[in-house]
């Protein structure tokens, strides 16, 4: 930030008018003072990751790497003097929307910040402060979008760059949501790393672990609450994902009843690999609930379900029981997951915003 004020500084006596130097360079030294109060102010943000995701937004997009590119853009200008101006008011003007964002009660961008989002989401968002009031639809709509595209990005967990492959989106987005979400969900379908294909096989895959888990299962359990109840008020200490048919137990004894396993207690090698750790599995539950009921008895383990009555998603196991028969098998598993992945599907579908 200092070398950047310095540089347009300096350009500002070599460009303006004899008689407007003066006024330019205090033009400039007071906006700037008005960024580092603004700084101050800031809890989540460093002023030099603002200012990257500033020149994402405005230079050359994700291919923004340091000042240079600052400079090249400079020097490409015609009106050299209004440019400067035109860069630091904008700049100034992402410093404050950046201030703003951290007291920003919209619902998605709350979930943005329990994703723990990774960086390429801000330019999009700065141009949306740009484009957009804080306050419209269109701006939730966004907001909507950049958690959409988090969660496929942090489920799928590829190795490919995600930025090389979002640029021009970023770089042709100027406030138009819907053309937003039609790009974002032609880019990721047409790459594929991302798509709705890849999305959907890794929901159908291995998901213990997976580091959207939690925040999956938080996002069924606030659609199926009773009508009039808020998730937002609902809190489990150091929260855990359950296996509702239990991790085999490192000791070697055998699972207990109630769930799918041969006449030693053993699960099958299909059961292992594609049952036991898939979403129909799973659950969220609290730790001391989980340490309670650890290898238990699937009986012993529906009761402790239904005398906790804190998440709704522990209550409707019992639901998915046949004939209210006390065995939780591959089947009644795979009709669980069917529930869960369709859900998931539609939820963080592109078409939801369209």
């Amino acid at each position: 930030m200092e070398k950047l004020k310095s540089y347009f500084m300096y350009q500002m006596y070599v460009f303006s008018p004899p008689d407007e130097i003066e006024t330019n360079v205090t033009y400039i030294a007071n906006i700037f003072k008005t960024i580092y109060l603004t700084i101050n102010d800031l809890k989540m943000f460093d002023e030099d990751r603002v200012l990257i995701y500033h020149c994402q937004a405005y230079i050359n997009g994700f291919s923004y790497r340091k000042l240079d590119d600052i400079k090249t853009a400079f020097r490409r200008s015609e009106n050299k003097v209004e440019w400067i101006k035109i860069c630091i008011v904008n700049l100034q003007n992402t410093f404050l929307n950046f201030k703003r964002l951290e007291t920003n009660n919209n619902p998605f961008i709350k979930d943005l910040v329990k994703l723990d989002s990774p960086a390429f989401i801000y330019p999009f968002i700065i141009k949306g402060y740009a484009f957009l009031d804080e306050s419209s639809d269109a701006f939730t709509n966004l907001a909507h979008l950049m958690e959409i595209l988090v969660f496929r990005y942090k489920m799928v967990n590829s190795r490919a760059d995600i930025y090389s492959r979002i640029n021009s989106v970023l770089q042709n987005f100027s406030g138009d949501t819907v053309q937003l979400a039609t790009s974002l969900k032609q880019k990721l379908n047409s790459e594929n790393y991302w798509s709705d294909l890849r999305l959907r096989e890794n929901l159908n895959g291995f998901m213990y672990d997976n580091s959207v888990i939690n925040y999956l299962l938080w996002k069924y359990e606030e659609s199926i609450q009773n009508s009039g109840y808020k998730i937002g008020n609902v809190e489990i200490i150091d929260e855990q994902i359950e296996h509702i048919s239990p991790q085999t137990p490192t000791n070697g004894d055998p699972v207990k009843s109630g769930y799918e396993v041969d006449e030693s207690g053993k699960y099958s090698d299909v059961f292992q690999m594609k049952i036991l750790n898939s979403l129909g599995n799973l659950i969220l539950i609290s730790r001391s609930h989980n340490c309670s009921i650890g290898n238990k008895s699937f009986s012993e383990k529906l009761q402790s379900y239904n005398d906790n009555p804190l998440l709704n998603q522990q209550a409707e196991i019992r639901e998915y029981l046949i004939d209210n028969c006390r065995l939780w098998n591959s089947q009644i598993i795979q009709k669980r997951h069917e529930v869960l992945l369709t859900f998931a599907l539609s939820k963080w579908s592109f078409d939801s915003v369209l």
